[in-house]
């Protein structure tokens, strides 16, 4: 179980687990660190929750704000910003399935996906201002859990549509029901113990964010990628954080 933890925070994250060796992991290995994404997302809104209270007693709302979605990036290697620019090229370059998955392997950032990238960490910004001038910090901790559940909502049962494989393809096949079920408890289990209203709000955010981006991947692209887990978990962060 701590190797699987140890799995999903490496991936997710520039953290590490100490005494825990790092090597390459299976396909069911990788589908079964979903079960801790949103334990990783305690940490995560943790962080962030610490670095708000210490960062208020010398700097204003709108600065910490900003280095509040800084940290986030750099924390998470800017993997999730990387796939949603990388679906934002993918789905406004090409006309095709087939075209935009090309598209969506370029390494080099595009109009589009720049444009992408500008508006979601603009939004995130914008949507932490308030909560931090309020002092909801419960809102901190609660949204990163959440973002991550998404990832595991979005894989769940879905279509890997690149038939030559790719990392996601193991998220998408080998993720089973017993992982959806764990992963749900633990963020439901953070829902109950942080805020039960607000976070049953969240939740039925959450839902609709997945519910929409799948049925738009699978015409888009014919299905799930990793860059398109990516992207679920940014624009869920963000959405999360403006309906907070």
């Amino acid at each position: 179980m701590l190797r699987t933890f140890a799995l999903a925070l490496s991936f997710l994250t520039i953290l590490r687990v100490p005494l825990v060796p790092a090597r390459l992991a299976s396909p069911t290995e990788l589908a079964a660190s979903f079960v801790f994404f949103p334990l990783v997302g305690v940490i995560l809104g943790g962080i962030w929750v610490l670095l708000a209270f210490a960062w208020k007693l010398v700097l204003t709302p709108a600065l910490i704000a900003v280095l509040l979605t800084l940290t986030m990036a750099l924390l998470t290697r800017g993997l999730h910003l990387d796939g949603l620019a990388d679906l934002a090229d993918g789905v406004g370059g090409g006309y095709t399935p087939e075209k935009r998955l090309t598209i969506m392997k370029d390494s080099r950032i595009g109009t589009f996906g720049a444009t992408a990238l500008i508006l979601v960490l603009a939004l995130k910004v914008s949507a932490l201002y308030p909560l931090l001038q309020t002092g909801q910090w419960r809102a901190l901790l609660l949204v990163p859990i959440l973002s991550r559940l998404g990832m595991v909502w979005g894989a769940y049962r879905s279509v890997y549509p690149r038939p030559e494989g790719g990392l996601g393809k193991a998220f998408c096949e080998q993720l089973h029901v017993g992982h959806l079920l764990a992963a749900t408890t633990l963020g439901a289990v953070a829902v109950v113990l942080v805020a039960p209203l607000a976070g049953a709000v969240l939740l039925i955010a959450l839902s609709g964010c997945v519910g929409l981006l799948r049925i738009l991947a699978q015409r888009w692209l014919g299905g799930i990628t990793g860059d398109v887990l990516g992207a679920l978990n940014e624009i869920a962060e963000a959405l999360l954080l403006t309906v907070a």
